[in-house]
């Protein structure tokens, strides 16, 4: 079950010290209201903290643990000793002045209850604050923005907020307990503990791409069609509180972790992670994130690249003791105040280990260039469902107005996660993008070959992934040797240009129609080629050979040209064509010859 799996990664971490305990909750504070003993403001102190974001520096709040904020929707509910300031001052603008001074009543009656008897000086401050504070006036703050998130409390002259005194964090431990006590109790679902107090609201979940910035809900229950047997709320799933504080601590401890253990891949949030500390799950987020560091830290892309090495042995990659570790993959994309869970996995650590690992076999293929990652990451392989700018030849970089399909990159890593088939609309989306921006670069042709490996594979019908890594003369698939021919007619094109830039190629023209409607193309450009091949001849004879016994050898078992071309055939067409291309630049094929200038212009590594 997932809540139970996330609450027992919480109980981890906070044994280990790194999430907070019950009734408190890391939240961004922007300021601290410093207090005199006798509960007098002597400023509302900035905590916000300068962080450089690529060239420029900017103001973040400070990340405290502090006593869990409640959830509030329209319901005046205050906090303890961390609130906004419509709370702990009664300020707001406009209209919400009224309800502002209702807020501060209420915060006062909150503090007075938990700090009753409280023998402590911070307590006596406090408590004087809101009892002689005129609740309206603006507090004395050097930037009103400070006033617009979490505010704590400090007094004058001391190191440590109020909440994190002992006699204070013992008041509202004890104040929990009561309200535990006078709760609806009932068996908790998570756990199975009986006669435990059940939470009728969870706290919020916050960070998904797509939900409320506020934050959402993933259990949920608001409407009189979703309850039963008289239970309104969450009392339909029945969670206990302590239950519904750790789950949502995890959830949103691992959220806050992009790049690490959080990707965003289309409109998917992806979060994993083992019960239990390994190195399989550093790995995993190395190589499932943007690429970007590698072009900017050598040393990270090394240790990438050693990630990606153990990731693709499968098993024998893992250390032997983490194999026997459980690995968990929660997939969730936002909806307002909803969070939906789009897929789960949980296996054995060594069985992912050994689905990665068919993935890079899968996605195993030549590159054009040395200084290409031959495993691209599921975010580089994402980013090819996009358009990208024409023109820009196999370098080309997606268009940043395009968004993309969503579903179609989620439904990719689900695939690539679980071991089952990539979506069935890859291929066809793929073949699409390649016909509107003639885009043929290493991630869109690996991804293009796993789908096909793997839908042969999962269909029974052979393993034939090593015979497509590179270029396979022997191979007869008509779509193959007719990509093959078509990389040749336009080698040939290039020969003849001897160096000029041309204002469009035959791939710019007619590559759309060669991989679709073979008849209809294929006699005009041998045609061509014919008029192209003489021009070569009568500047670089030995070349014209070369070219013309390529020409020669792809095109002898051919019978002829098919109308259409399945969508198998199509992809295998420009597998075909990649492939005579990526030999020939490794210098199988003919000799170097200064051809083919623009295309051999090395790309960006972020671009692939």
């Amino acid at each position: 079950m997932i809540v139970t799996e996330l609450f027992r990664y919480y109980e981890r971490l906070r044994d280990a010290g790194e999430l907070p305990p019950y009734g408190f909750s890391a939240e961004k504070v922007t300021g601290c209201v410093v207090l005199h003993p006798d509960g007098g403001v002597f400023t509302v102190e900035d905590m916000r903290q300068d962080v450089t974001v690529g060239k420029k520096t900017v103001q973040r709040p400070s990340l405290l643990d502090v006593p869990q904020p409640p959830r509030r929707t329209v319901a005046i509910l205050p906090g303890f000793l961390c609130d906004s300031a419509a709370y702990l001052f009664g300020v707001a603008d406009g209209s919400k002045r009224a309800r502002a001074l209702e807020q501060f009543a209420a915060s006062r009656a909150r503090h007075e209850t938990v700090l009753a008897g409280i023998d402590h000086p911070a307590a006596r401050a406090v408590l004087d604050f809101f009892r002689t504070w005129e609740p309206g006036r603006e507090p004395p703050a050097s930037d009103p923005e400070v006033l617009s998130g979490w505010l704590v409390f400090r007094l004058r002259n001391e190191e440590d907020f109020v909440h994190d005194l002992p006699d204070i964090r013992a008041a509202w431990e004890r104040t929990l307990l009561a309200e535990e006590e006078g709760a609806v109790t009932g068996q908790c679902l998570a756990t199975g503990e009986e006669g435990q107090p059940i939470a009728r609201i969870h706290p919020a979940v916050k960070g998904v791409p797509g939900a409320q910035t506020a934050g959402a809900a993933l259990v949920s229950f608001n409407d009189d069609a979703y309850t039963s047997y008289g239970k309104t709320q969450n009392f339909n799933a029945p969670m206990s509180t302590r239950v519904a504080h750790g789950y949502t601590a995890a959830l949103n401890h691992l959220l806050a972790q992009r790049g690490k253990r959080h990707i965003v891949v289309g409109e998917v949030s992806v979060l994993f992670w083992t019960d239990r500390p390994t190195r399989f799950e550093e790995d995993v987020g190395l190589v499932f994130g943007r690429p970007d560091a590698q072009t900017e830290d050598s040393g990270l892309a090394e240790e990438i690249r050693a990630a990606l090495d153990r990731l693709a042995k499968g098993r024998d990659g893992v250390f032997p003791e983490d194999r026997s570790a459980r690995f968990f993959v929660l997939g969730l994309s936002g909806n307002a105040a909803r969070v939906a869970v789009r897929f789960w996995v949980a296996d054995g650590l060594g069985a992912m280990a050994d689905r990665l690992a068919d993935h890079f076999r899968d996605l195993d293929l030549v590159t054009q260039w040395d200084n290409q990652p031959r495993r691209p990451t599921v975010w580089a392989l994402a980013n090819e469902t996009k358009a990208k700018y024409r023109r820009d030849g196999d370098h080309a970089r997606p268009d940043p107005n395009d968004k993309g399909l969503a579903k179609l990159q989620g439904d990719l890593l689900r695939a690539v996660l679980s071991g089952g088939p990539y979506p069935a609309s890859l291929l066809a989306v793929l073949l699409d993008r390649i016909r509107a921006d003639h885009t043929i670069n290493h991630p869109r042709m690996a991804l293009l070959k796993a789908v096909l490996v793997r839908r042969r594979r999962l269909a029974g019908l052979g393993q034939e992934g090593e015979s497509l890594v590179s270029l396979d003369p022997n191979r007869t698939d008509i779509g193959y040797r007719l990509g093959r021919l078509f990389a040749v007619l336009e080698r040939i094109q290039q020969a003849a240009a001897d160096g000029r830039d041309l204002n469009a190629t035959i791939r710019d023209k007619y590559i759309g129609s060669a991989s679709s409607t073979p008849r209809s193309a294929f006699p005009f450009l041998l045609d061509l080629t014919q008029k192209h091949l003489k021009k070569v001849r009568g500047g670089k004879p030995g070349l014209a050979r070369v070219l013309d016994v390529a020409l020669q050898d792809i095109q002898e078992p051919l019978t002829g040209f098919p109308a259409t071309l399945d969508l198998e055939q199509r992809g295998l067409f420009f597998l075909g064509y990649y492939h005579e291309r990526a030999d020939r630049k490794a210098g199988k094929a003919v000799p170097d010859t200064g051809l083919d200038t623009a295309a051999s212009v090395e790309p960006t590594p972020a671009s692939e």
